[in-house]
């Protein structure tokens, strides 16, 4: 089923690439059905184990401790000027140093960079923080508002909003795609750019297009343009298509040291549990297509990319295809043995390549991108 899954999904790709307007939204949809028809069986085997047990899922009425807990940083909220949005974040370091800022991925929140909290205190003003539409963040309902030019606004505006004019800017999974964009729009406010297990948009898009097997393991991204199913699918079961990502053998975390508890799962389902709760981090990857294609290539910071091995859902075979972006001193490191989930799964090794990479005499780029 991979195989004609993933050749009608490239012919289809390659076909919405070609046209524009009302067409090409047709041929994506098209993808989302075949990608929702591969997730059929699935789901299909999830519901055959007991329809009551498939079909129930519960709102968390209380946060779980390690969510509100203060042991990694202090929590904040501030208020950003063009969007009057309200963000949470937690904060570890002293204000007035250099900053840190951190941006997560789907399905997690500020509690993903703990370990980098506490690791950056010293020498930095480290903040993670939740995104629009995540955690404690506020989450407008509609569409429109999670598209990539008002999200790029946001780290603009919390730069700012911080008093700082520049950062190290460091991005996991959509928080990575997001540094990416951003260091190529705005260099001159990252000092540094941190990437970890998130492709360089125009080298995806140019990998996938010669990679079925990746376009495969994409899939979802198709799945999550349709309406309502992917709020109910990822639901099933009391949120099992969020939990096994990050616990299962296979996908989740595969340092045993570092494997979830069941308090760290929740502080992920959290916030995703409460009515409506999925659909904004959804909206992310609705308004994806519309990014595409990108019109600024050239990222002219000092990059550092960090790739887990054994990731099941980015291959690190593309990770040699970012270099031709990164127009300033370039580094790419693969943990072996490490997941998707990098910086929870391998946080020692990660701290320490980000520390020594951190620590060195790097000039920025003066190469013009192009547009």
């Amino acid at each position: 089923m991979q195989f004609y899954v993933s050749r009608l999904l490239l012919m289809v790709t390659r076909a919405a690439l070609r046209v524009s307007g009302v067409l090409f939204w047709i041929l994506v949809y098209v993808a989302s059905l075949l990608a929702a028809v591969s997730y059929l069986p699935d789901a299909l085997r999830l519901i055959t184990r007991g329809p009551f047990r498939a079909f129930y899922w519960k709102q968390r009425r209380t946060a779980p401790s390690c969510l509100t807990s203060s042991k990694h940083g202090q929590h904040g909220y501030i208020r950003i000027k063009n969007s009057g949005m309200r963000f949470h974040y937690v904060a570890s370091g002293e204000k007035g140093s250099p900053l840190m800022l951190l941006l997560h991925g789907f399905p997690e929140n500020w509690y993903s960079w703990r370990y980098q909290l506490d690791e950056f205190s010293q020498g930095y003003w480290v903040v993670a923080v939740d995104l629009r539409g995540f955690g404690g963040s506020d989450a407008p309902s509609e569409l429109l508002d999670y598209k990539m030019e008002t999200l790029l606004q946001d780290v603009k505006d919390l730069i700012t909003g911080f008093g700082y004019s520049s950062c190290v800017l460091v991005g996991h999974d959509w928080g990575g795609t997001l540094a990416w964009t951003f260091a190529v729009r705005h260099h001159n406010m990252v000092s540094r750019l941190i990437v970890m297990n998130a492709p360089h948009p125009s080298a995806f898009h140019d990998y996938v297009l010669a990679h079925p097997s990746q376009l495969f393991l994409s899939r979802y991204v198709f799945l999550f343009q349709l309406p309502i199913l992917p709020e109910i699918l990822l639901s099933l079961a009391d949120f099992e298509y969020i939990r096994k990502p990050l616990v299962d053998d296979s996908m989740g975390i595969q340092n045993k040291q570092r494997r979830l508890t069941n308090e760290e799962t929740e502080a992920f389902i959290y916030y995703l549990s409460q009515k409506g709760g999925m659909t904004p981090p959804l909206n992310y990857y609705r308004n994806l297509f519309g990014f595409f294609p990108v019109k600024a290539q050239d990222v002219l910071v000092p990059t550092l990319l960090l790739w887990g091995e054994l990731d099941v859902f980015l291959e690190a075979a593309m990770v040699p295809e970012m270099k031709q972006y990164v127009h300033a001193p370039f580094q790419a490191e693969i943990i072996q043995h490490a997941s998707h989930w990098l910086q929870q799964d391998h946080p020692e090794e990660v701290n320490r390549i980000m520390r020594d990479f951190l620590s060195q005499e790097m000039p920025v780029s003066t190469h013009h991108g192009h547009i």
